[in-house]
């Protein structure tokens, strides 16, 4: 052990004689730095806290929920946002070829008809010529109409349109950027709807178009989709992340299990009734995931809701006295 004297010489001894003012001379002390040292660390450890201990009743308050971080193959991805549309070359225009006036409508908006059915009666405007029926060109649901009784047409008229559901067009949209050249046909699609945000699709890029839309300055991609329970509807937005690049094994958990800001990115770890709270480095990121570089191991669980108040959370948080005696005087 190290130890540091303070002595006073002796010509301060003599200096202090002759000055009119009194010296005392500081004692002898030994200053010891693997004291100094230990001080330290114990106040470093003091900052940094421990993990948060909860009661049953004040995670339940919170809402608590976590997920266990798996290893699992994992691509990087392009995001991009996306509507629902139904294809093109699935929709068809119902119109009289002629001039007439609308006898009777047996289809309205929204029905569902068949290829064949009947849809309306029109009765030319040539005399003595006879009442037409028109019917469905394809099978589908009846997306636009304009037909009523009595109402004079042209040849050209829309009376009705009818779309095929049963397959649907995802369209993209995205700035310009380098991943542009990333994006080939084929490659798989994992698309997220407001509408159905616990239901991820999983589609295919068809068609993609190096060109910018007009009038817009974004580059489109067209994935599509199946659509056989008919819960996909022209319309809806949100998110579609396709996938580029080989995929290599990650530990992977929900991106919005990490809270903070650029530099100071954290995670809550539970082991039973303890959180604790983890910085980590986040890499890929797919979709809804994100690989987690440093901070988490696989196996472990992260809270993914109830992790905002875990951060500001201290003695009598969630609304439950983390101490019994909280509150009484003594």
């Amino acid at each position: 052990m190290t130890r540091v004297y303070l002595i006073v010489s002796v010509a301060a001894l003599f200096l202090s004689v002759a000055a009119p003012t009194i010296f005392v001379a500081p004692p002898l002390m030994a200053l010891d730095e693997d004291h100094v040292h230990d001080d330290r660390e114990d106040h470093d450890h003091e900052e940094e806290g421990g993990p948060l201990v909860l009661t049953a009743a004040q995670m339940a308050n919170l809402g608590i929920a976590t997920v266990t971080a798996d290893v699992r193959p994992l691509q990087d991805t392009v995001e991009l946002l996306v509507s629902v549309e139904a294809l093109p070359e699935r929709q068809a225009n119902v119109s009289p070829r002629f001039d007439g006036q609308i006898r009777d409508v047996r289809a309205t908006l929204g029905d569902y008809v068949e290829a064949g059915q009947r849809l309306v009666v029109v009765e030319p405007i040539i005399a003595g010529a006879n009442s037409l029926m028109l019917s469905a060109p394809i099978s589908g649901v009846v997306s636009a109409q304009s037909a009523r009784i009595g109402q004079t047409v042209e040849a050209t008229s829309v009376l009705f349109e009818i779309s095929d559901h049963s397959r649907m067009l995802l369209h993209g949209t995205m700035m310009e950027s380098p991943d542009i050249t990333r994006i080939r046909a084929g490659q798989t699609a994992t698309v997220y709807l407001d509408a159905l945000p616990n239901k991820p699709l999983v589609a295919k890029v068809a068609r993609f178009y190096m060109a910018r839309e007009a009038g817009t300055g974004l580059f489109t991609v067209h994935a599509e989709a199946d659509n056989p329970d008919q819960t996909l509807y022209p319309g809806m937005m949100g998110t579609m992340s396709v996938a580029v690049g080989d995929a290599v094994p990650s530990i992977v958990i929900p991106g919005r299990a990490v809270l903070g800001g650029l530099g100071d990115r954290f995670v809550f770890v539970r082991t039973g009734e303890e959180f604790e709270r983890r910085s980590v480095i986040e890499g890929l990121v797919a979709g809804a995931d994100t690989e987690i570089l440093e901070g988490v191991f696989p196996g472990e669980d992260v809270v993914i809701q109830g992790h905002y108040q875990l951060q500001y959370m201290g003695e009598g948080a969630a609304g439950l006295p983390t101490d019994p005696h909280a509150g009484h005087n003594h």
